[in-house]
């Protein structure tokens, strides 16, 4: 392939500078499959000095016009060279593809614990609140002087004895909830864990 970089209408820097210059590339297909299913098309490249030619600069050949011609071969040695670089280009994206996941892992994590931390000191201080309120009103019923005064303060502890016990109930629904919640998470973690890859080499060339 022969990139007509002289005649694109935009100069491309980071192209102008390998003018004249020849070398090899290779165009890789990555999927992982873990938790979510990602793809990438990764180039990999060097030109005959020996330069290494990253994914920006590959990328940018194809703004350029070409011409393919015939090729005879590829020497064993260029074969291994150009395998390497792609197999390193693959294990650097997959290494970053995995601490991404566990940077998303982590955050779900953390918001997890804050959520659950907010939601049981929350529950457990309206069930603390209605607690005092019960002692109170049960100071308040010893010393009422009348039958009417006492009916309705008991009226009103009945109340909150009920909503004690849904109080109570409610803490326990939330622990439930976030058993739930953490369960999904380490499903989550043992989907990434488990995670599969296959590659596809697509083209190689001069």
């Amino acid at each position: 392939m022969t990139f007509d970089v002289t005649h694109h209408p935009a100069k491309i820097s980071v192209i102008e500078e390998l003018k004249g210059r020849s070398g090899w590339l290779i165009l890789r297909r990555l999927v992982i499959d873990s938790f979510d299913r990602e793809e990438y098309l990764l180039f990999s490249g060097f030109d005959d000095d020996g330069r290494h030619l990253d994914q920006e600069t590959c990328e940018k050949f194809f703004n350029c016009q070409g011409i393919v011609s015939a090729l005879d071969g590829m020497p064993s040695l260029m074969k291994e060279r150009i395998n390497t670089e792609a197999e390193r280009h693959m294990k650097a994206t997959i290494s970053r593809s995995l601490e991404e996941n566990n940077r998303h892992f982590n955050e779900a994590r953390e918001r997890l614990e804050k959520w659950a931390d907010d939601m049981v000191l929350a529950a457990e201080k309206e069930l603390k609140d209605t607690k005092e309120r019960i002692k109170t009103l049960n100071r308040q019923a010893r010393l009422s002087t009348t039958t009417e005064e006492q009916h309705k303060i008991q009226d009103q502890i009945r109340d909150l004895e009920k909503k004690k016990r849904r109080q109570r109930q409610r803490i326990f629904d939330i622990e439930d909830e976030i058993i739930e919640k953490r369960d999904a998470l380490i499903e989550a973690l043992e989907k990434r864990m488990a995670q599969k890859t296959t590659t596809e080499d697509l083209f190689t060339i001069r």
